[in-house]
């Protein structure tokens, strides 16, 4: 029987307490490592294993490229049923500590009045109070310490402070500047005053924004406003400039993202009469590039902020071939099918879910040249190649890229050929 063992190393001889057997696995925990593998290492946060940010420090680096590979092999031949894939190494990176542009810090007000912020534990809604985070941005470990500081003198009370349900930050790795998102329990009085003191105080951060908790659940907030100083930030990729706003998607690793635009760019191979659809087009990371060596381009985007930041992009790399359109892929897509649209090349940059057999069905009626995936879920990724093997386009390439190091999420790109 199969036991997946949290906080265990491929190669372990452990003592592990099995906590589940749903079926025909189990599931455990690690108690004790009797002889341990020749991957295994002291994870460099002290909070590992108790906070939920992070799965594979106690692993050698290369060892994490190399389980991402394995990891992603195996969904494609389980889930999928597909063989005879070409699946890359993972593109690691140089340095993977402090990567990630943006962070959601979830606030607690704790037994005895005090302030603190963290991530969820794992399998918990429970808040482990962070000290430190390695993976951060370090204006974003500023901004979280001096909230710290700033709320318990600007907020009068406990109540009060508890208004504050979580501190958002994204951060440009081009400029060094933040915008920090305060998310609320309604509109407290304290806002305008904790905004001046974090741009005062917190060299970097050029504007606060704030928003409404939907529910219990602080992620799921209404759009943000500005409480003080700028709405958006400008981040690079590569030598490309792109408008972000901090209620729109973009890649939290930008270093791993340009190398990921870059393939993209490069399997798509787009000529000069060649028209490019981008489904789930975001800002336009993948579809302005496209679009500069193309005949036309065409985005879909759900997201109104990520809408506006694009059509912004459009006018900073000042492309007139371009049309952004706004509304779910799974409606519009199956439009364009049902009026015989054509593209030459479509790019896929689903949610976490995955694009589903709908989407990738109406896709293929597009009758592309090439299709390439962008899957941030490997049993995702298996699915939807296998939807559209279905309907005549067989993955021939595959390159996961470590975009979350230190963690067991992987990205992969899939460029896909009409049979």
């Amino acid at each position: 029987m199969a036991v997946f063992a949290m906080w265990g190393c491929p190669g372990d001889e452990a003592e592990v307490e099995i906590t589940e057997v749903p079926g025909r696995f189990a599931r455990g925990l690690v108690r004790e490592v009797i002889t341990p593998s020749p991957d295994r290492v002291t994870a460099l946060c002290p909070h590992f294993g108790s906070c939920g940010g992070c799965q594979l420090q106690h692993i050698t680096y290369p060892a994490q490229l190399r389980h991402k590979t394995a990891i992603v092999r195996e969904a494609l031949s389980h889930i999928g049923g597909l063989s005879g894939i070409e699946v890359a190494e993972t593109w690691g990176m140089e340095e993977p500590w402090r990567y990630r542009s943006r962070v959601e810090y979830h606030a607690q007000i704790g037994e005895a009045g005090d302030l603190y912020f963290g991530f969820t534990r794992h399998h918990s809604h429970d808040i482990f109070p962070l000290e430190q985070c390695a993976l951060q941005h370090p204006l974003s470990e500023r901004v979280r310490r001096a909230l710290l500081e700033l709320l318990p003198r600007i907020a009068q009370g406990g109540e009060e402070r508890a208004a504050l349900l979580d501190a958002e930050c994204l951060v440009s790795f081009a400029s060094g500047q933040a915008i920090v998102t305060l998310v609320c329990d309604g509109r407290p009085s304290f806002l305008a005053s904790l905004a001046e003191a974090l741009i005062q105080e917190v060299e970097g951060v050029v504007g606060v924004s704030a928003a409404r908790a939907r529910g219990r659940l602080a992620s799921h907030r209404s759009p943000s406003s500005v409480v003080l100083g700028r709405r958006y930030l400008t981040e690079q990729l590569g030598e490309a400039p792109y408008r972000v706003s901090p209620d729109s998607f973009f890649q939290v690793n930008p270093q791993q993202a340009a190398r990921m635009v870059a393939l993209v760019h490069e399997w798509a191979q787009v000529g000069p009469r060649d028209g490019v659809l981008d489904l789930y087009s975001g800002v336009g990371t993948f579809l302005l590039p496209l679009a500069r060596a193309a005949h036309h381009g065409v985005g879909i985007e759900a997201n109104q902020a990520a809408l506006a930041d694009a059509r912004a992009n459009l006018r900073q790399w000042q492309l007139s071939n371009v049309t952004v359109y706004e509304g779910k892929v799974e409606h519009l897509l199956p439009r364009l099918a049902q009026r015989k649209w054509r593209s030459d090349v479509i790019v896929l940059d689903p949610p976490r879910k995955g694009c589903g057999s709908l989407v990738c069905t109406a896709a293929a009626k597009l009758e592309p040249r090439r299709i390439i995936l962008v899957s941030c879920h490997p049993a995702a990724l298996a699915r939807d190649l296998k939807y559209l093997g279905e309907h005549g386009y067989t993955p021939s390439r595959v390159q996961p890229v470590d975009m979350f190091p230190q963690t067991w999420h992987v990205e992969a790109v899939c460029l896909c050929s009409r049979a």
